[in-house]
């Protein structure tokens, strides 16, 4: 249990694992997580938290993972109150019969994650059922954690971020009009709306991105940012996708962006001409960038 964020290469041992267990005893794997976020309901800087995943793409992540059962438990500050036994009895126990529990190396749960292993493993003699913990997973040396993954999204290092994930950076979202400035100067765009608030997005620029939209997948460019050339609504940060070789129209559709490699900073051009021939430069490097990945 906890909040997966990402669901990384870390998490996936750990649900490996318990999957691989469930199945040795002939039993159902369990995952559960939390929503809002703690840290929301508690009021603990809430305002910036930024989430590699949303609780749609996490949900989607688990099930490509083969976990039998996930069970979302609205976090509330009743539930917040309970002790790390008092959840074992009302919630592991009573409401879901459990077996067996698995515990990531950090992991602390309860008022005021007061408590540790060992006290979880007498708590689990008590109850009656048996408790493992799982050892950190290294990636590179390095302990795998969803803040390594944000630093690394936020620096714009897209392949240290999804190498550590152990896919590629996912942002979903809904087509929305535009101005269609893109269409003009023949690098038509779809417009993204990220209806998730707390959503990561990484920082303004241009990136080499997969496409999935209408069930298939296609190259794309992607900018970030408030596109200084054209755009005099320096307000509104918007998130344009060219799609290449695709000439559907896709308005209101849920499109999906992979992120594969930044490309370069975003820049304000001296005309829509030198833009023009600068976006020329980026289709050719951002179209063998796709084709290597």
């Amino acid at each position: 249990m906890g909040m997966f964020d990402g669901v990384h290469t870390g998490h996936r041992v750990l649900l490996g694992q318990l999957s691989d267990q469930a199945k040795a005893v002939g039993g159902e794997s369990v995952v559960i997580t939390f929503w809002p976020h703690p840290r929301m309901v508690l009021k603990q800087d809430a305002d910036k938290l930024r989430f590699l995943t949303s609780p749609e793409e996490r949900t989607k992540l688990f099930a490509e993972i083969g976990i039998d059962h996930l069970v979302l438990i609205p976090f509330s500050l009743e539930l917040a109150e309970l002790t790390a036994e008092e959840f074992i009895k009302q919630i592991l126990i009573d409401k879901l019969s459990i077996f067996h529990l698995m515990v990531g190396y950090n992991h602390r749960f309860g008022k005021g994650r007061q408590h540790n292993f060992e006290e979880y493993q007498g708590f689990a003699k008590k109850y009656n059922f048996s408790i493992s913990m799982v050892e950190a997973v290294l990636t590179d040396g390095m302990q795998t954690s969803s803040t390594d993954i944000r630093n690394h999204l936020l620096s714009g290092e897209m392949e240290a971020a999804n190498k550590i994930l152990g896919y590629q950076f996912t942002i979903s979202g809904r087509v929305v009009g535009g101005q269609q400035l893109g269409r003009r100067i023949g690098y038509p765009t779809a417009n993204v709306e990220v209806e998730e608030p707390y959503k990561l997005i990484p920082p303004d620029g241009v990136y080499a991105v997969k496409v999935r939209v209408e069930g298939k997948d296609y190259g794309g460019m992607l900018n970030i940012g408030y596109r200084p050339t054209v755009n005099h609504n320096v307000d509104h940060r918007s998130l344009e996708v060219h799609i290449f070789d695709f000439n559907h129209d896709i308005y209101s559709e849920e499109i999906e962006l992979r992120f594969i490699q930044r490309v370069r900073d975003e820049q304000k051009f001296a005309n829509v001409d030198a833009l023009k021939a600068q976006l020329k430069r980026d289709e050719e490097t951002i179209r063998g960038i796709v084709a290597q990945s």
